[in-house]
């Protein structure tokens, strides 16, 4: 339970530091109060990787279509 919690409180920040949505400070390190800069890490590193691959696969269908 405590992992999920977490995980989805690292989700949520590097999600909202993504798109840039912020809002203020206190608000951002309200979103990381209680996780630590390695699952921030973990999320952001995961969700980047994705997204790469993603694109990749993406590039790939379109030359080959």
């Amino acid at each position: 339970r405590i992992a999920m919690d977490v995980f989805l409180r690292s989700l949520k920040a590097v999600l909202w530091a993504a798109i840039g949505l912020g809002g203020r400070r206190a608000d951002a390190e309200q979103r990381t109060n209680g996780v630590g800069l390695i699952p921030l890490l973990l999320v952001a590193g995961v969700l980047t990787a994705a997204l790469l691959g993603g694109l990749v696969l993406l590039a790939r269908w379109a030359a080959a279509g």
